[in-house]
């Protein structure tokens, strides 16, 4: 017979929460760090800016990708735990 299988629905709603708040503190930081590098960028000289903009494109990409990544975890972590919620009420009124 197999073990006994349990999920605090708490600790899921907890998990959710903090994936989106990473998610939002996530877009902020790079948000934030655009602007700041934008008021300095006038300053550059046409090489180093160029530069710049072809790597910011890369990280850019890639940090945005996480950043959903992130967000569609807390998705994920809703999903499930609604599945359990409705799971345990079921399994509930069956045996009521």
């Amino acid at each position: 017979m197999g073990q006994a299988f349990s999920t605090s629905h708490g600790a899921m709603q907890q998990a959710e929460s903090m994936f989106e708040a990473k998610h939002k503190e996530m877009v902020k930081v790079l948000d934030d760090l655009e602007s700041d590098l934008k008021n300095g960028l006038a300053k550059w000289e046409d090489a180093a800016r160029d530069a710049y903009f072809e790597a910011r494109d890369a990280w850019e990409r890639i940090a945005r990708e996480q950043a959903a990544t992130v967000k569609e975890f807390a998705a994920v972590v809703g999903f499930s735990r609604g599945n359990y919620q409705t799971a345990d009420k079921v399994n509930t009124e069956m045996w009521a």
